[in-house]
């Protein structure tokens, strides 16, 4: 899809692209990137440990949701209206765990940097950019702003 605009999500064929060959450095999603991108954010901001389970069971299960997450957007890249209902209802679920604003930059920023950290040196600038936009535009669905 060229410069789709499905109610605010905005991709194009070539960032799809790019984004698709740059999340087959990760590997199993949830081996590999989703506990990396735990441990750098709760590192980072130790206050937001609390909106997730205590039970390393739950947490299991809330690494696995997450990599599903991740997995359907790079899915539906080329048809990025399919995610606006899914990506709204889970920001309503966030915001009703105590997610905040202020904690979606960071999550970006934590979750970039674990991809890089997972990808080593294949990991260029232009990934960094790529996903910034990309978990950017998840982030305003999320919080209504798209």
């Amino acid at each position: 899809m060229s410069a789709s605009a499905a109610r605010g999500i905005h991709t194009d064929d070539e960032l799809a692209d790019r984004l698709e060959k740059s999340a087959a450095l990760f590997g199993d999603l949830s081996k590999r990137l989703v506990p990396r991108f735990y441990e750098r954010l709760f590192a980072r901001a130790p206050g937001v440990r609390r909106l997730f389970p205590a039970d390393p069971v739950a947490m299991d299960l809330q690494r696995d949701k997450l990599a599903a997450s991740l997995r359907a957007v790079v899915a539906h890249l080329r048809r990025p209206e399919v995610l606006y209902g899914p990506l709204r209802d889970l920001g309503k679920r966030h915001e009703g765990y105590g997610a905040k604003p202020e904690h979606y930059p960071i999550v970006i920023e934590e979750l970039v940097g674990a991809m890089r950290d997972i990808a080593g040196k294949d990991w260029t600038a232009e990934h960094t950019a790529d996903w910034t936009t990309a978990l950017t535009l998840v982030a305003n669905v999320m919080q209504g702003k798209n």
